[in-house]
């Protein structure tokens, strides 16, 4: 458990030193930091019993479905081949990540553990690790299950895994970055925060790959400057952690999977 511990405060503090003053000098907005404490323990005790998941559970479902992936490589072992299947992994977790994402949005009891993420009212970068622990290894176990059974090398993996784990705290980030018209090849911050925005449609649901939204017709260049969900939340880190498994009352059926299940 001692290299879980390390590791995972390692990455927490590495990112803050990483971002903190970069929203301090260039924030998008004035940041009104409420639930700072409960971010920080999603981003320490959390992530310690997501990561001890993931090593001793996921790792384990992730190892048997390996027994399925072909003998024979798919890529050439090449240097253009390693490059490729860092493209194709990054591009499966992408699109099983989407596809996962809208129907935590559509299905009630899965909206109910989604919806401790978007609980935060203010978007930074300590904001991207309010996740609960159980649907952080629900949606790694689906995000990598295609790249396993396709027998892409470890390697490749972990560099998209990486990448991955950045990517979440900058899309989340209090900062306002332009791209031009990269921006519908590489998620931004603004688009992003679209998705997290209180009122409307959910929209925005990948995290990597926008035109994945706009191939849907989930994509908005929309702005969005109120977060948070429309619905009774706890706000302690106890509260969080309980509320997908404590009795909800009654809701509505979502009439599409880009409509959040609503109270």
């Amino acid at each position: 458990m001692e290299p879980i511990v390390a590791r995972t405060l390692e990455f927490a503090v590495l990112t803050g030193l990483l971002f903190a003053p970069i929203e301090h000098f260039f924030g998008a907005r004035e940041n009104d930091r409420r639930g700072r404490l409960t971010d920080l323990l999603f981003a320490t005790v959390g992530e310690m019993i997501g990561r001890a998941g993931l090593v001793f559970v996921i790792a384990v479902a992730l190892a048997y479905l390996d027994r399925f992936a072909p003998e024979r490589a798919l890529i050439p072992y090449t240097t253009f081949g390693q490059v490729l299947e860092v493209v194709l992994g990054l591009f499966l977790i992408a699109f099983s990540g989407y596809v996962w994402h809208r129907l935590s949005h559509a299905v009630p009891w899965l909206w109910r553990m989604h919806s401790v993420h978007h609980s935060s009212e203010s978007m930074d970068w300590l904001a991207g690790f309010r996740r609960h622990p159980l649907e952080v290894m629900l949606t790694t176990l689906v995000q990598n299950a295609p790249v396993v059974m396709l027998g892409i090398p470890l390697g490749a993996h972990i560099a998209v895994i990486i990448l991955l784990r950045v990517n979440t705290i900058f899309v989340h980030s209090n900062l306002h970055v332009n791209l031009g018209p990269l921006r519908y090849l590489i998620a931004t911050p603004d688009f992003h925060h679209r998705h997290h925005a209180r009122h409307g449609e959910a929209k925005n649901f990948s995290s990597i790959f926008p035109f994945l939204d706009y191939a849907f017709g989930t994509g908005t260049d929309e702005a969005a400057d109120e977060f948070g969900v429309d619905e009774p939340m706890p706000t302690s880190f106890t509260g969080l952690m309980l509320h997908p498994f404590v009795p909800a009352t009654p809701v509505a059926t979502p009439a599409s999977a880009g409509e959040r299940p609503t109270r």
